[in-house]
């Protein structure tokens, strides 16, 4: 007997729908090729430490997240970060300060540019001046550098856009679009013909933690609660599916271990290049286009410390490395300790370091260490060893969203559309981070029971 809907990977997109059709009465499927749902989610717990090895944080001002946790009965596990205070950049092999009240280190008025230590005299009056610089005509989309550079100058765009904006997806400033990552900065000039004067007529803001949410033990906990309260026959784990065919009104869906399963609607919750490869048999047009949205590695290293060991306040959340500044490897580092509460014993600190996946992916997890050590022990002076360390690599972790993304995807739902009840839903397509991927998920549920329910009223 066939099922409603089968649907290919258990990271959050896939939990995600699977939930939301599950709810909705329908006879769901979901396959994950781990032996547990997550995805990049991922939490360890070790001596103390809470390390949350991909994503972190969620963002309060994209609610769908929060939403789910509540629903899920995690608001109790809910915490706040402590108070912003400041960002660092490295500028002259120093840390220097970033506005404090800021969008995304974009300074939000001259007031806010004024302190900040990162820009030279110059850079801070170019900044300053940005309500005053003529919006561009409308167009199709342009890169974060290129936006950056017009509204605030090539300070800007050294100091803030390459090493924070671009820094956040592991990318190439001059090549990420800013439509697909930063739509809010682009409707803003659109807007108001200026980000300074769009940010100043926002509601005002309390405290620096007022934008972002974790949960007390990791964010783990959102998988691991959401694979349990699914009905125990949905999640098929530790099972790879090797083929997809279309056999009348069903999609048959080919597993490794021999079963094959029939469902009248197919969700693929995977990363565009395996989605490239499982639709191959059916669209090779539609798999040229998803192999097309570029992956690239991520590495990073966690290291704790005994908080004696380390000279500076670590009076903030964290800095980042522009291209120009960089030593080793070290791209970013996020004092997790000093920005969420309870992620370390009270006599430790712990960090966690981005590093240039290009250059570090292969090299031994020693190695990893002794870079990020000799990048950080001059700028926070450091003068012990860490107490814990840990390396974290994913070969194709960050999907790259350049200029032309909004296109490229309206172009692949052209696609689908012509393949009745197959849908995608995974970062990469229409979204990258927790709550993107979760309200494209709940979107696309919706999109896959209309489908459903109109065929059965056919």
């Amino acid at each position: 007997m066939p099922v409603d809907v089968a649907i290919v990977g258990g990271g959050i997109s896939g939990l995600t729908a699977a939930r939301t059709l599950c709810a909705r009465g329908f006879a769901v499927r979901l396959i994950e090729r781990e032996p547990a749902c997550g995805g990049v989610i991922h939490t360890d717990a070790v001596d103390g430490f809470v390390i949350d090895s991909g994503p972190d944080t969620l963002l309060a001002h994209k609610p769908a997240a929060l939403a789910l946790v509540r629903e899920l009965g995690l608001e109790g596990s809910l915490v706040a970060p402590h108070p912003r205070r400041t960002t660092y950049v490295v500028r002259d092999a120093g840390l220097r300060t970033l506005p404090e009240t800021s969008a995304l280190g974009l300074p939000t008025g001259w007031k806010t540019v004024v302190d900040a230590t990162a820009f030279s005299l110059r850079g801070k009056l170019r900044m300053a001046a940005e309500p005053f610089i003529r919006p561009a005509p409308p167009a199709d989309d342009e890169s974060i550098a290129s936006f950056v550079r017009r509204r605030f100058g090539r300070e800007a765009v050294k100091y803030v856009a390459e090493p924070l904006l671009a820094g956040l997806h592991r990318g190439d400033p001059s090549r990420l679009s800013m439509r697909a990552l930063f739509p809010f900065l682009a409707r803003a000039e659109r807007d108001h013909g200026s980000v300074t004067r769009a940010w100043q007529k926002m509601p005002a803001r309390s405290g620096g933690g007022s934008g972002s949410m974790s949960l007390r033990e990791g964010l783990s906990q959102i998988p691991r609660r959401m694979q349990s309260d699914l009905p125990p026959d949905v999640p098929i784990t530790a099972t790879a599916v090797v083929g997809i065919q279309r056999s009348g009104k069903e999609h048959r869906v080919l597993l490794q271990d021999g079963r094959e399963l029939r469902a009248r609607a197919l969700l693929l919750a995977t990363p565009a290049y395996a989605t490239a490869s499982l639709v191959s048999s059916l669209d090779a047009e539609l798999a040229r286009l998803c192999a097309t949205i570029r992956y690239v590695p991520a590495s990073a290293v966690a290291l704790g410390f005994k908080r004696s060991d380390i000279a500076d306040h670590l009076d903030g959340w964290g800095f980042v490395v522009p291209a120009r500044e960089r030593r080793r490897a070290v791209k970013s580092a996020s004092w997790v300790s000093s920005k969420w509460p309870g992620r370390a014993p009270g006599d430790h600190a712990l960090l966690r370091l981005s590093l240039d996946a290009n250059v570090t992916i292969d090299m031994p997890d020693e190695m990893l260490v002794e870079w990020a050590l000799a990048d950080l022990r001059p700028l926070l002076r450091i003068s012990g060893a860490p107490v814990l360390s840990r390396v974290y690599r994913r070969p194709r972790a960050m999907p790259q969203l350049e200029v032309g993304h909004l296109d490229k995807i309206a172009a692949i739902d052209r696609r689908l559309a012509e393949h009745g009840g197959l849908f995608v839903s995974a970062a990469g397509f229409r979204g990258v981070g927790l709550p993107d991927c979760i309200a494209d998920a709940q979107k696309t549920a919706e999109q896959v029971e209309a489908w459903i329910r109109m065929c059965a009223a056919a």
